[in-house]
């Protein structure tokens, strides 16, 4: 109980700071999960909800290294190969552009020196980014075309094909740029396979026993793209922590909602 108090103690002057809504905390000790868990503060800041073992978190890019390993799991099957281009499966990449400097016009483009291969996407060497890390015209053709970065409504053919229209901003290979290569390689594999990632019957679901690990399997849960923060908590029995992020400015963090 003692270093419980501690873990609270450390973490209360940053949820009163305004940098966290709330936090949660698990000590897992000799394979017991049970050893000490501490929550502190609101899982929905406005409602005043409190936080709870049972709170359900998004855990947005750390979804990244669940979408490599399905990858991963292709290469090991003989499926695809690290170095094949993603032209195999998504022909919309034939021609892709480049512009020469991230913040340029559309227009001021080069051809690229060659094709975007699977391990340029699991390396983040694509030459694909985000929306929210440029002044210039990209970064509004991105939301245009492909829509928010966590939660988007474009179906992910349409999705694809807009990402292909829209120039890189390095060529492949070149430079690691962090972006929107995981979300393209997830696409691909849900093509190859025929099937959603999150879908019944995906390895990714597969028992421990089954894939030859004595690890915890990995447990979905079906969402729309298209859900909001209040849609998940209702559906999930008002379990799931409100979406929260960090407003930054000159050396000041303050938590806002979505």
């Amino acid at each position: 109980m003692r270093n419980q108090e501690k873990i609270r103690a450390a973490l209360q002057p940053v949820v009163d700071a305004g940098e966290l809504a709330g936090a949660a905390t698990l000590v897992w000790r000799e394979g017991d999960a049970e050893a000490m868990s501490t929550c502190v503060s609101w899982r929905d800041f406005e409602a005043k909800s409190p936080i709870s073992r049972e709170t359900i978190f998004r855990i947005a890019s750390m979804t990244k290294p669940i979408t490599s390993v399905a990858a991963l799991m292709l290469v090991d099957e003989g499926r695809i190969d690290l170095n094949e281009p993603i032209t195999r499966y998504a022909q919309e990449f034939s021609r892709m552009q480049v512009l020469r400097s991230p913040n340029a016009p559309l227009n001021e483009t080069d051809a690229a020196e060659r094709p975007i291969t699977f391990d340029d996407l699991l390396t983040h060497r694509a030459g694909l980014t985000y929306a929210d890390f440029h002044q210039g015209p990209i970064a509004q053709a991105y939301r245009e075309v492909l829509g928010g970065d966590i939660d988007s409504d474009v179906q992910p053919d349409e999705w694809i094909a807009g990402l292909a229209r829209l120039p890189l901003i390095a060529q492949p290979g070149t430079v690691m740029t962090y972006g929107r290569a995981t979300d393209l390689l997830g696409l691909l594999v849900a093509r190859i396979e025929g099937k959603p990632l999150g879908a019944e019957g995906h390895k990714l679901r597969r028992s421990p026993r089954e894939v030859g690990t004595q690890s915890r399997g990995l447990r979905f849960r079906r969402i729309r793209s298209s859900d909001s923060a209040g849609h998940l908590e209702r559906r999930s029995n008002r379990r799931t922590a409100g979406e929260y992020g960090l407003r930054v400015g000159w050396g000041r963090t303050v938590v806002h909602g979505r």
